[in-house]
């Protein structure tokens, strides 16, 4: 996708000057200086103004003094300029002026939703406006994730493993990575990925409605098993014929007239019922009267013990009596006159017990009243026929066939029948989206050839690595980074050794990576790259030399980088920016005629991003 950032514009809280940076199409634009200063901002606050969710713009000197960002680009050869308010403390804006008619813009003044300016950016990335469409972390597919691919942060430049900057664009999924790099790289296409997903939820509703219909089914299979054993039940009992032949549900209505002709034949059933219900409380009344005939023996032994006991005292008074002609022993007369004491304590008990007339005889002679009257009822009762006992156990099973048919038919009536003909037309749309969905895998092939064909085309420009020299290389889509392999060797190495190596390999493949994406035309992602100091490795520290060994490398890593814009513009016939921070000084590429470069801003002795002028004075 053609673009190209034309300024950055910034206004400051102190009301004093604006400060522009410009930048200038189909080159290297470079912004130089020591650190603190500001270089990597300047990727912040393209990102910030493109719309992030978080602010990475450092709060220290720059975000406390600047009130207002700005950026003005083309994309597809319409301008663009966008215009954010600065948040607190890392916090974001939500205050944005938009304008598409190239106009000069002395103060913004917010005009536009964040929500609002995002559809218009995605539709000029070309992302679908349906927002039906969905990454595998189930996030909508935004121009914001196509943006991982114009960047090489520090945080990942020299990892050994790591070629995207994942967290800084908030991609959490190895997945999403992966399909936003296959579209990216020609490989799928988002049509393409919404009838795929389409195809699934597709699959997964056939799936669903299947299981529907294999449970109504089974349900279907059990009820006509349950009916089939219920219908061989009757002919079992003699009520219906042994050939009376099973017509599946036609069994329902046999059976349940079967139940009604029993159900009308219930005369000897109501007098075994009402017999039964007499003979319960003739039973009843027998054991109330059992009970009292019990107590009233047990009050009967009672009494007569207690009358023996008073027997029992005659002798005791007579030896009281005449214990002076009888007892000599003074202890055997205290033990008679406790004995005696205790022997009318028994008998004034006795006197004043009501056990003694205590009968329940009024309540006995009710009982024996009722049990004759039950008794009677009985016998006025029709004599049951002598079949009765045979006729009472067909009424039970008639009882339990009811109770069983009764469940069938409630199991008959919940089972709700899913019609095939929905599952039909899920079926058929599924083979319409077979038809249209491009396979990826010949795909993956091919594009994954191209892709690693223009990486090593810009590999094999670099001398900084000659150990490597005649190593095969590829991107490994499983694995998303580079792999180097010796031609003559089986397995590819697992490390190159060094930072400078790594940097030379992020370089080469983002190089290739976006000079594929020109020769296949993609439209999704902007062409240019943000590359964050390729010096890294050779810098120690502020002040810090770079040893001349190191300045070779770091000569070759920039002559890479002009090589390549050469080729963009002049064999490939198209547009490309570079933005480089670096703490290298200007003379690397301006003496060595590097013309593809161009120097943005050069923050040396004091001078930063932000102007000394633009410094509130109580910072």
């Amino acid at each position: 996708m053609k673009f190209q950032l034309n300024k950055i514009k910034l206004w400051f809280k102190n009301n004093s000057e604006p400060k522009v940076y410009e930048f200038q199409p189909n080159k290297v634009n470079v912004i130089t200086g020591g650190a603190t200063k500001g270089k990597t901002s300047f990727m912040s606050i393209i990102d910030y103004c493109l719309l992030s969710n978080k602010s990475r713009i450092v709060e220290k000197t720059i975000n406390e003094n600047v009130e207002w960002y700005s950026i003005d680009f083309n994309i597809n050869e319409r301008n663009f300029f966008i215009a954010r308010k600065s948040g607190n403390s890392g916090s974001v804006s939500a205050e944005v002026f938009f304008s598409d008619k190239n106009e000069i813009v002395d103060i913004p003044v917010p005009n536009i939703t964040i929500e609002e300016l995002k559809d218009i950016l995605n539709k000029e990335f070309l992302i679908d406006d349906s927002g039906d469409l969905y990454l595998a972390n189930y996030k909508s597919i935004s121009y914001r994730y196509f943006l991982l691919l114009n960047s090489i942060s520090a945080d990942i430049i020299i990892n050994s493993t790591n070629y995207f900057d994942k967290a800084y664009y908030e991609i959490d999924s190895d997945e999403a990575l992966r399909e936003i790099f296959l579209m990216a790289i020609g490989v799928d296409k988002m049509l393409n990925i919404k009838n795929r997903k389409k195809l699934e939820e597709l699959n997964s509703q056939i799936a669903t409605v299947t299981r529907k219909i294999n449970k109504e089914r089974r349900a279907k299979e059990n009820i006509e098993l349950s009916l089939r054993s219920l219908f061989t039940e009757c002919k079992e009992n003699n009520l219906l014929d042994v050939d009376f032949e099973f017509k599946g549900e036609e069994a329902i209505d046999v059976v349940s007239k079967i139940i009604s002709e029993y159900v009308a034949l219930a005369d000897n059933e109501k007098t075994f019922n009402k017999l039964d219900n007499l003979n319960k409380d003739k039973r009843k009344i027998n054991r109330q009267i059992n009970s009292i005939e019990k107590f009233k023996k047990e009050v009967y032994d009672y009494n007569r013990n207690l009358n023996n006991y008073t027997d029992s005292l005659k002798p005791i008074e007579y030896i009281s009596e005449n214990y002076n002609e009888i007892i000599k022993s003074h202890e055997v007369l205290i033990f008679i006159k406790e004995l005696e004491a205790s022997l009318l304590q028994i008998k004034d008990s006795y006197t004043k017990s009501d056990f003694k007339t205590f009968t329940y005889q009024d309540q006995l002679d009710k009982f024996k009243e009722e049990l004759n009257k039950v008794q009677t009822e009985i016998d006025t009762l029709p004599k049951i026929k002598a079949t009765v006992s045979n006729e009472a156990s067909k009424y039970i099973l008639i009882g339990t066939l009811k109770s069983k048919l009764n469940q069938i038919i409630n199991d008959k009536n919940n089972v709700v029948y899913t019609d095939n003909k929905i599952l039909e037309t899920y079926t058929k749309e599924v083979y319409k989206l077979e038809d249209i969905i491009n396979d990826i895998d010949s795909s993956k092939h091919i594009m994954g050839d191209e892709l690693d064909s223009s990486i090593k085309r810009n590999y094999n420009l670099i001398n900084s690595m000659p150990e490597y020299n005649d190593y095969e290389i590829r991107f490994s889509l499983d694995d998303m980074n580079l792999k180097l392999k010796k031609p003559d060797q089986l397995f590819e190495i697992e490390t190159t050794g060094s930072s400078s190596n790594y940097m030379f390999l992020h370089l080469c493949f983002y190089l290739g990576l976006h000079e594929h994406m020109i020769k296949v035309s993609e439209e999704h992602v902007p062409r240019f790259l943000f590359i964050d100091q390729p010096s890294f490795p050779y810098y120690s520290g502020e002040g810090a030399k770079v040893k001349n060994d190191d300045k070779t490398k770091l000569m070759d890593a920039f002559n890479l980088l002009n090589k390549f814009m050469k080729y963009i513009v002049e064999e490939l016939k198209s547009d490309f920016q570079i933005f480089m921070v670096e703490h290298a000084p200007k003379e690397y590429w301006e003496k060595n005629n590097l013309e593809y470069f161009h120097t943005v801003a050069e923050f040396t002795d004091g001078v930063g991003l932000i102007p000394h002028y633009a410094v509130k004075e109580n910072n």
